[in-house]
């Protein structure tokens, strides 16, 4: 499965536009391509002012499925011209790989965090083997389901993690991982054994638009 998203950024003073833009932009890409596309305002990690926009699929075929209806969308191509002024520069996509799920598949929840960190070259393997252990371990202690993506196309060598919640209140409960000594242990493996590039790492935290 492949996870396709863009990232909306205001320009000064225009957040208050771009959020509605952004949801009528989720449901002309949903009409239009056929699949189902997401809205979020980014709660933190990102400037103020964030949205994103992600749809799955399942493969490459079905990826450019969706995006060749869009090329033809006059509707689209509308909207489209409308973030000029809007957004503060050209919205930077990024297309991520699914390597990895643990708990129970299901669509995006109200909450989404993600976390991402750049792999060392010289560890790709053993990079890619504590990400998953890691997704699993979180999810035995917390009950929160993950799913372990590579990058496929922006910035290379990259592997992120992403939960979904309903609540606020079971973010908290999955916050608390950062207590847990399991968890704590697999973090100073990671970094004894160098498996990612120093300072690369970010975290941020999304909310579904209605």
């Amino acid at each position: 499965m492949l996870i396709s998203a863009s990232e909306l950024t205001a320009s000064p003073g225009k957040s208050g536009q771009l959020r509605p833009l952004v949801t009528e932009m989720r449901d002309v890409l949903s009409k239009d391509s056929g699949k189902d596309w997401y809205a979020w305002a980014v709660v933190t990690g990102r400037p103020y002012g964030s949205f994103m926009l992600s749809t799955r699929s399942n493969d490459y075929a079905d990826l450019l499925a969706g995006q060749m209806k869009l090329a033809v969308s006059a509707d689209w191509a509308a909207l489209a011209a409308k973030a000029e002024g809007v957004l503060s520069q050209p919205a930077p996509t990024i297309l991520s790989e699914v390597i990895a799920t643990t708990g129970e598949p299901s669509a995006p929840k109200q909450f989404t965090l993600v976390t991402r960190a750049v792999i060392d070259r010289s560890a790709m393997m053993d990079a890619i083997t504590w990400a998953t252990q890691v997704a699993e371990h979180v999810t035995k202690v917390t009950g929160v389901s993950a799913t372990v993506a590579t990058s496929a196309a922006g910035k290379m060598f990259e592997v992120s993690w992403l939960s979904s919640v309903d609540t606020p209140e079971e973010l908290d409960k999955m916050n608390a991982i950062g207590t847990d000594a399991g968890y704590l242990e697999m973090l100073a493996t990671a970094g004894t054994n160098k498996l990612f590039e120093q300072g690369m790492s970010e975290r941020f935290l999304l909310a579904k638009l209605p």
